[in-house]
């Protein structure tokens, strides 16, 4: 809705600057000296974490043009100018703020400013914002490390100068703006997402599904089956047309199937049963789903723009591993990844070998707190589990035999700790490796149950893999490991000797989290927020939004500024 209406403006608006007639010229001298005096003081723009970075910029893009204007000529705003306010108002369909740009300041000035120093300010708040916007589409707005610290992304570098002269340098800066957002399918899919949202939040929505005390089974009949289905209906799980039964209170197989259907896109167990995770996941407002959109649209204008010819894709908030080869998905694998107390953290890196058969190392932290617990009540514990006692980390470590220990006045076990490979080792079979600072990596399990449920966060922080050895497979044909065919695999799990297989060219991995996507029949799915980084992200958006009414304030009491009591801006 809001997007829709900044176009109807954003169109006014420069059909008046193409057809009015000109003001009265502005001296060159006195509009360089008040553009001279607003970027070395920084009157009219935002005091942000980048603002003083930004100043200097714009005095140096202004100091190679001699100060001379990019978006005013003879004394007023050029049709160039309307159409970057038009860019700048359709930030709402990129999931970002068309406040945080100064539009209202900068619609203001466009039809209102006449004076050198309004010019001026014009001139830097039109710069500012390109700047600021076209960096914030092409990296995001954020730095991901600074508001979480399990987001080991670095955010991307742009040239700032070299940006802001390729903007002022072309005549239409909105269509070299509508090329920076990153032109993957998984962020052009939630644009797309994003106004359908809009549009249903701005219809009104949906009305929330009342609560109960106990869950709603099929075949059940329920005064509340009216409002689920008039529910499922606004977001498409069932269709328009779909017939309501003779008992308008009864729980239909038409409304059992769109409820299995809804909670499928919301990654919760498709039983068709109204149950409290379900019933949270409907009454989930429609803006809230906007922002929810947004936030996903942030995380990946983090990605590398180039993630590799062929890829490994991990989704740790939908449980979900993607295999691409050329932009293409080539194989899928559902995994188990961190509990809440041990997250598995995001980051990238490049996998350079696999293991069959591998040992388990298990973690000190693990040892500590799980392991030697059990072995101090029950020293056969270790065997019986297929753990063994090393003397050190190192090399040449000896085997220590459990019997000799004095575990009744133990405090500690200063020992490494290895499960032997086999059936029940925790790693299953298969292990692959792209070594990092958190120990994390693919991996096989024996717990093979727990990927038939809809919710798969149980790991210390790896990721178990279902299929791994089909996965395997998939990764040495992309990497040009063709001494390792599948039958070789099998033939050194057989064997049961830990065997390293190492990849002709490492390929990345990314690890990510997205909480929004949109599937390849078009249907949008949200997924919880496990690990609470949505509401870490959607805090620090939200402290990030420059407060416009300041700088206004301020600008009016710049020399030439609007004298108090003069009309000002138009808020947003």
């Amino acid at each position: 809705m809001r997007s829709v209406a900044w176009r109807c403006v954003g169109a006014g608006l420069l059909a008046v600057l193409l057809s009015f007639s000109s003001p009265a010229p502005v001296g060159a001298r006195d509009f360089t000296q008040a553009l001279q005096q607003r970027l070395t003081g920084g009157i009219g723009t935002p005091e942000t974490d980048r603002d003083s970075q930004d100043l200097l910029t714009l005095d140096r893009f202004y100091e190679q043009r001699q100060y001379r204007p990019a978006w005013i000529e003879e004394g007023r705003p050029t049709a160039r100018a309307g159409l970057l306010l038009v860019a700048l108002q359709k930030a709402p369909s990129e999931g970002l703020n068309p406040a945080d740009y100064g539009v209202a300041r900068i619609r203001n000035l466009m039809e209102r400013g006449d004076s050198p120093d309004a010019l001026a300010e014009l001139e830097v708040l039109l710069s500012h914002g390109a700047l600021d916007y076209g960096r914030d589409l092409a990296t995001g707005r954020l730095a991901p490390m600074s508001i979480d610290s399990e987001l080991y992304v670095e955010k991307r570098e742009i040239d700032p100068l070299a940006l802001l002269n390729r903007l002022t340098g072309v005549e239409d800066p909105a269509a070299e703006l509508a090329g920076l957002p990153p032109r993957r399918a998984e962020y052009q899919r939630l644009k797309t997402a994003l106004q359908h949202y809009r549009e249903l939040a701005a219809a009104g929505g949906w009305k929330p599904v009342p609560p109960a005390d106990a869950s709603l089974k099929p075949g059940n009949s329920d005064p509340r089956l009216p409002a689920l289905r008039a529910r499922l209906r606004v977001t498409g799980e069932l269709p328009a047309g779909a017939p309501v039964p003779a008992d308008a209170d009864f729980f239909d197989d038409a409304t059992v199937a769109a409820l299995k259907r809804f909670q499928q896109r919301h990654g919760l167990e498709p039983d068709g049963v109204l149950g409290r995770q379900t019933l949270l996941a409907l009454n989930i407002t429609a803006d809230q789903r906007v922002a929810q959109i947004a936030l996903n649209m942030e995380r990946w204008r983090w990605m590398p723009v180039d993630m590799g010819r062929a890829y490994i894709l991990v989704n740790l908030a939908a449980f979900h591993l993607s295999i691409f080869d050329q932009g293409n998905v080539v194989h899928e694998a559902r995994v188990v990844v961190g509990a809440s107390s041990t997250r598995t953290p995001v980051f990238s890196r490049n996998m350079s070998y696999l293991e069959v058969n591998p040992y388990w190392h298990v973690p000190s932290s693990i040892v500590r707190k799980e392991i030697f617990p059990k072995a101090r009540r029950d020293p056969s514990y270790l065997a019986a589990h297929g753990y063994e006692l090393l003397s050190d980390w190192s090399e040449t470590a000896v085997p220590i035999n459990p019997a000799s220990l004095d575990w009744a006045h133990m405090t500690s076990l200063p020992y490494r700790v290895r499960q032997k490979p086999g059936d029940h080792n925790s790693l299953g079979r298969i292990k692959m490796m792209f070594p990092n600072q958190f120990d994390v990596y693919l991996h096989d399990t024996p717990a093979k149950s727990l990927f038939n449920r809809a919710s798969r966060s149980f790991s210390h922080g790896c990721i178990r893999v279902e299929h791994p050895f089909d996965v395997a497979e998939t990764i040495l044909r992309l990497t040009g490991t063709v001494d390792w065919p599948r039958a070789r695999l099998d033939t050194a799990l057989a064997s049961g000797q830990r065997t390293v297989v190492r990849l002709k060219q490492p390929i990345p991995i990314h690890i990510s989290y997205v909480t929004a996507f949109v599937a390849d029949d078009g249907s949008t799915h949200f997924r919880s927020d496990i690990y609470g980084r949505d509401r870490k992200l959607a805090t620090a958006m939200r402290a990030s939004q420059v407060k416009w009414d300041a700088v206004e304030a301020e600008a009016r009491m710049a020399p030439g500024g609007s004298a108090p009591g003069q009309t000002p801006a138009d808020p947003l």
